[in-house]
């Protein structure tokens, strides 16, 4: 199943690890699996490792990573790999 929603509650229910998907996503389609996932004690970031902020001008996010809190880093490693340095 396609769904972001679902998946994050996947990961919120504890049977999921992680969930993640670098493609473009409107903050409406993830802030309330993403709620689930933080009430849980899990985490919900950017690519980037910037904090999931909702309701802002642009409701557009980059993607999202998601999963328990002792797997963060781990997955914040492995998309770091696959992602090519943006230049400047």
């Amino acid at each position: 199943m396609g769904s972001v929603a679902y998946k994050l509650a996947l990961v919120a229910a504890g049977l999921a690890d992680i969930t993640f998907t670098l493609t473009p996503k409107h903050e409406w389609d993830v802030a309330a699996g993403a709620a689930l996932v933080m009430a849980g004690g899990g985490f919900v970031c950017k690519p980037d490792a910037s904090v999931l902020l909702c309701n802002q001008p642009d409701a557009l996010l980059p993607g999202l990573l998601a999963g328990g809190p002792l797997l963060r880093d781990q997955l914040l490693a492995a998309v770091h790999s696959l992602i090519p340095p943006r230049e400047s």
